[in-house]
């Protein structure tokens, strides 16, 4: 690795920061104005300010996951290659792939079982019940049903274990992308293995053929876990070798301020696709026209969104390829997502990721709507025994929507710190204690502190008091969702 991209690799956990905001942003959107996912608010009527092009992409969703799935790649990748490019150890690097796929599963299993468990005991005690009854259909269906304790206690070992099977976890909906993670961390690895001994040229070859097939590949999520992988497996490749950081040194100048803003401005309007009603914007339906349908009968598509692929996904992959493109080329912008401000939101994205939805469906929604969840009568049904349609429960004013949306993001970050102080950190104690039962634990190349930081633990161990985990120290924290 050269001395530069050693010196900025921070902003992976920049990027990470920047990623929880947006899963937050398009979160509170989801719940308390829908329509912004729209290019308007009706047909052919003028859009508000956050449904023009670029403002609109933080508030309409799809970023987040593909974020995560790109970092994931690049972060399992980062150490394994660097051991194969400075040091030529090549037992060494798959020493490491070995005891990275370890930790992946608990790192991830035991932080999302406890996120779930926390949900359940909530659900027992009714905190649920104004979001069973509110007008937002994103929250209802989002918010698990109440069910008597018995009922309850099998469907909280339905999620324990669909989580990792369906994806399916009524107690957390957002715990949906653990598992494509998860199986992508392997992939991963099992790349890295597979190509480890391979001249450079060639297992850039493979990385390139594994973008290209999970793009050409039609099938549900490819673009947003497949092919994000590979890209990021791709760069951290790139990053390890010398003669491409020399070139993009060299070149500084033409690929930052001119490469670089071209990439930006192309992937931010095609990601700024819209959710639905394509067709109530002249610009949203040109975007259809042009990358969806452009012979007007639905017969073909476009290489970036491919016939009978999911066009929302896959403009939002093809933005936050460009993306991750641009900060690889520009040292500006790995400097920027350096800023301290950056790291301590990276550092506590995972946290985010797991507790901002249960704080939502809570506190945000008792903000709104009340705690109690009344007044409610119960609709009853119709002559065909079908239910009725309830009059459900409205924001009790605009200013309560204003005042759960600042109360709801602090509490987060707040309980977020909190989480990874002690919860993040038990799990890390949790993990390594296996590792070692595990494991030969001769440190050999992974000797020392070295080995210890590759744990997750910052200074080669924890404290006393608790263990810190590492801004930008491989595995520990694994991105969500």
């Amino acid at each position: 690795m050269s001395a530069q991209s050693k010196k900025n690799i921070k902003w992976v956990e920049g990027l990470r920061g920047i990623t929880s905001a947006l899963v937050i942003s398009t979160h509170l959107a989801r719940a308390l104005d829908f329509p912004l996912f729209w290019p308007a608010d009706e047909k052919d009527g003028p859009p508000r300010l956050l449904q023009i092009p670029y403002l609109r992409i933080p508030w309409q969703g799809r970023l987040g996951v593909p974020i995560f799935a790109f970092l994931t790649g690049f972060v399992c990748a980062a150490k394994p290659l660097k051991l194969a490019y400075q040091q030529g150890n090549h037992s060494a690097s798959l020493k490491t792939v070995a005891r990275s796929a370890f930790r992946r599963p608990p790192r991830l299993v035991l932080p999302a079982v406890i996120a779930t468990l926390i949900s359940f005991v909530l659900s027992i005690l009714g905190a649920y019940t104004a979001s069973n009854r509110c007008d937002s259909f994103w929250v209802r269906f989002d918010a698990p049903d109440p069910l008597p304790l018995g009922a309850n206690f099998r469907r909280l070992f339905r999620a324990l274990l669909d989580t990792w099977t369906t994806t399916e976890n009524v107690y957390d909906r957002h715990q949906w992308a653990m598992r494509p993670l998860l199986i992508g961390a392997f992939q991963v690895y099992i790349v890295l293995a597979a190509t480890i001994g391979m001249r450079f040229r060639y297992r850039v070859l493979v990385h390139v053929l594994l973008v290209a097939y999970w793009l050409l590949n039609t099938g549900p999520l490819t673009e947003t876990f497949g092919a994000n992988l590979a890209l990021g497996t791709l760069l951290a490749e790139l990053s390890q070798h010398r003669p491409t950081q020399n070139f993009i040194a060299k070149y500084q100048r033409l690929l930052s301020y001119v490469i670089v803003p071209i990439l930006l401005l192309i992937g931010g309007y095609v990601g700024s696709y819209p959710h639905e009603h394509e067709d109530w914007a002249p610009w949203s339906l040109r975007l259809h026209k042009f990358l969806v349908d452009p012979a007007g009968d639905g017969s073909r598509g476009s290489f970036i969104v491919p016939r009978g692929s999911n066009a929302g996904r896959r403009t939002s992959a093809f933005m936050i390829q460009c993306v991750a493109v641009s900060i690889f080329l520009s040292p500006g912008l790995q400097n920027l997502l350096s800023h301290r401000l950056l790291l301590w939101l990276g550092h506590h994205s995972f946290a985010v990721y797991l507790t901002h939805g249960t704080i939502l469906r809570t506190l945000g929604m008792w903000i709104v709507y009340g705690i109690s969840g009344q007044p409610w009568v119960d609709p009853g049904r119709n002559e065909d025994g079908s239910p009725k349609e309830p009059n459900w429960l409205h924001p009790k004013s605009r200013g309560h929507k204003l005042a759960s949306i600042v109360i709801f993001t602090a509490v987060t970050y707040v309980a977020a710190w909190a989480w990874m102080k002690w919860v993040d950190t038990a799990c890390a104690r949790a993990t390594q204690w296996l590792e070692k039962k595990v494991f030969d634990d001769d440190e050999g190349a992974e000797g020392g502190k070295d080995g210890l930081a590759e744990k997750g633990y910052a200074n080669g161990g924890p404290s006393r008091e608790h263990a810190q985990p590492l801004l930008n120290g491989g595995e520990a924290r694994v991105p969500p969702p």
